[in-house]
């Protein structure tokens, strides 16, 4: 039986994402015809972004896997390693986990059993999708990290979207705690990102107006990548993917646009099941006696360069998937979430991308195929619009709250999800903006909306405060009632804290305290106490502030959940971490004056430069601490800024830190850096012949001879 700790799992599925000859024929992968790429046109643009133009869907999506390949080939492949259950043989033990995680949740199951309520015209495009793939792979094969890969199908694809849905949805956080016996364990949360938008009537030249700004990893499969996808068949869109992703996540196209922030709620349940006490594997169900279905799976692990076998037992109930406590022997549990029932969720973003207009958007949405994410809605007619969406299981708020449910009676099992009628959102609201930035949904707009707090379940809203980006971010909205484009987009970058936010609310007795009261400390306190809330890349007080706080969140094992609920930081706490700080200071750099450009660093390749932001900023960006480095790992993944006119479509402005191509000879792996440095922005269009002029290489993707 694995062993593994919470953290240890949250990071499984992310390092087997992160981190990742057989001959074939493969035209033997597809279902369709043949794709002829002659027919494709892939446009470069002067920032190496793709504009990829087809008369079909199905060929576009062609072009895009071979675009996204030709940028990040490596991080796709590690993305279909976890889809086809090889990331035993490529990451030893680390990866054999998410292969387990595969086979319990039933991921190939689903996708076999469900694959047939798709339309074929899906189904086509993910075929074409594959296709642009495995030609890539084909002409490219001294790329490839594992020769098992190749040829993909559809149901790969699907297969790869489940168990991630199922990883994000904390599906894998349910089983590692049946695992360990830790069922009181709090989720272990998710990350950041913010969204928001303004009707015309709050700007002076008469557009609407919508941010979008995920939050992620800086590399890796959870990077994002930049394209455009223009088809005859009314697809046409501009935004962000994640690496070997199928449709734009987020993005615009000619009469709308979104962007989707983390969002938190109770996602799914573990129920206890009542054993036979002499029967094996029997469990009491509405008072009978059932059998878990069990089925004998085959891991392979590489270890010291061989391939091991590894056998183990998957079950499941009429509940879901059941693993029994490898610290409580003879305790057999279930779990139930619905990312792993649907494989449905591509298919809401290839529907959300063609999208235009507010009722065939929400039309998308009530299909409840994505598991989670707050979204935020703009269009030409301007219409504003909020809801924290996701597949979200319908029970009582006392079933709910249980960390674990009774698994014999059908009463406590969950067998619908909330519509989006009965989840939280807002529509057009009176003072004319929405956002969120994993706060509250209920204070999505210019106050908190109380009336549809008490009327939804209690368990819609597991952040029920407002972090400091929401706090900042709501008070600029509020006072600016005719906003100029530009300051739409400054007040994204802002780099300050709020001083009636929960972590200065908490922090700010200590910036109170007496520094000769603290001798020992005095020297490093004074510099703590002269911050200015505002995160300036020469100021050494910043450093401090943001040193000493990582220093307090880890010892108390905090997370970010702490900037919205607030957190419980004595002044011996502080005390301890400030003079931990000191320590760090001085053997790392040697003295206490360290400007925050020295320590809060980015990194792509061998380049390390000065990373805006601040951790819960709205330029927010978020580093790990190495040898006296704070480098940044997630954060401002991605930022686009939309503007509608009464005709649609009027402009847009975007960021990908660094560059969009992770390949380190490509022009486009570091050319935003600069950008993002600066915190600006670049101009993009979608104008086919003003791409035309502006290109760096117009081309069709190559089949493989």
């Amino acid at each position: 039986m694995f062993i593994f700790s919470q953290k240890k799992m949250r990071s499984i599925l992310l390092i087997t994402l992160c981190y990742s000859t057989v001959f074939f024929n493969y035209f033997s992968a597809q279902s369709f015809s043949q794709i002829d790429p002659s027919r494709i046109e892939i446009i470069r643009d002067d920032w190496g972004v793709p504009h990829i133009f087809a008369p079909t869907d199905a060929e576009v999506a062609y072009g895009l896997a071979w675009a996204n390949a030709e940028d990040s080939f490596k991080e796709m492949q590690d993305l279909l390693i976890t889809g086809k259950g090889l990331s035993g043989m490529q990451n030893g033990m680390v990866g054999v986990r998410s292969d387990f995680f595969r086979h319990v949740i039933g991921a190939r199951r689903v996708v076999d059993e469900r694959i047939s309520e798709l339309p074929e015209e899906y189904l086509k495009y993910l075929d074409g999708y594959a296709q642009g793939m495995n030609a890539f792979a084909m002409a490219h094969k001294d790329q490839w990290v594992n020769k098992r890969i190749f040829p993909i199908t559809t149901e790969d694809l699907l297969t790869t979207y489940v168990i991630v849905i199922s990883f994000m949805t904390d599906a894998a956080g349910a089983m590692e705690k049946i695992y360990s016996g830790r069922l009181d364990n709090e989720e272990v949360k998710g990350l950041g990102s913010n969204a928001y938008a303004v009707r015309k009537e709050r700007t002076i030249d008469d557009r609407t107006y919508l941010a979008i700004n995920p939050h992620m990893q800086m590399n890796g499969t959870f990077s994002f990548y930049e394209a455009h996808l223009c088809s005859e068949e009314g697809l046409n869109i501009h935004g962000a993917i994640f690496q070997g992703g199928t449709s734009v996540f987020m993005g615009a196209n000619p009469n709308l646009g979104w962007g989707m922030t983390w969002n938190y709620f109770n996602r799914g349940d573990i129920y206890k099941l009542k054993m036979h006490p002499k029967k094996k594997y029997h469990y009491l169900y509405d008072g009978e006696w059932k059998k878990l279905e069990t089925q004998k799976v085959k891991l392979r692990v590489k270890w010291k360069g061989l391939t091991i076998p590894v056998k183990r037992k998957v079950h499941r109930s009429v509940h879901g998937p059941v693993l029994e406590s490898n610290e409580s022997k003879g305790d057999f549990y279930a779990f139930r979430y619905p990312a792993f029932m649907d494989i449905k969720a591509p298919y809401q973003w290839y529907r959300m991308n063609k999208t235009t207009n507010l009722t065939e958007f929400k039309s998308a949405l009530e299909m409840m195929a994505i598991g989670l994410f707050n979204i935020v809605y703009a269009d030409k007619e301007d219409n504003i619009f909020y809801i924290s969406s996701g597949q979200v299981p319908y029970r009582e708020d006392s079933i709910a709250m249980m960390k674990v449910v009774p698994g014999h009676d059908s009463r406590y099992v969950w067998q619908r999800l909330h519509t989006i009628a009965e989840l939280p959102h807002e529509e057009n609201p009176e003072c004319g903006f929405v956002y969120n930035t994993n706060n509250t949904p209920f204070f999505a707009t210019c106050e908190i909306n109380n009336t549809m707090k008490l009327e939804l379940k209690k368990y819609l809203d597991d952040r029920p405060g407002q972090n400091n980006r929401a706090v900042v971010l709501e008070e600029f909205l509020e006072q600016h009632d005719q906003l100029e484009f530009e300051e739409f987009q400054e007040i994204k970058f802002d780099n300050s804290y709020h001083p009636d936010s929960y972590i200065m609310q908490v922090l700010k007795p200590f910036f109170q305290l007496n520094p000769a009261d603290f001798p020992e400390v005095s020297e490093i306190l004074n510099l703590f106490q002269s911050w200015d809330h505002v995160a300036d890349k020469n100021d050494a007080a910043s450093t401090i502030v943001m040193v000493t706080t990582d220093k307090i969140f880890r010892m108390k094992k905090y997370n970010d959940e702490q900037f919205v609920k607030g957190a419980d930081i004595s002044l011996e706490d502080f005390l301890e971490a400030l003079r931990e700080t000191e320590k760090w200071l001085m053997k790392y750099h040697g003295h206490l004056e360290v400007p925050l450009g020295e320590v809060f660093l980015c990194q792509k390749g061998d380049s390390l430069f000065p990373s805006p932001g601040f951790p819960d900023a709205l330029a927010a960006n978020y580093g790990v601490e190495k040898d006296g480095k704070y480098i940044v790992r997630s954060g401002d993944t991605y930022t686009q800024f939309v503007a509608f006119n009464e005709n649609g479509l009027d402009e847009i402005r975007t960021l990908v830190p660094f560059g969009n191509s992770n390949d380190p000879s490509s022009p486009f792996f570091l050319n935003q850096s600069e950008l993002f440095r600066n915190q600006q922005t670049k101009e993009v269009t979608m104008d086919r012949d003003v791409l035309r002029e502006r290109a760096t290489r117009i081309y069709h993707p190559q089949i493989a001879p």
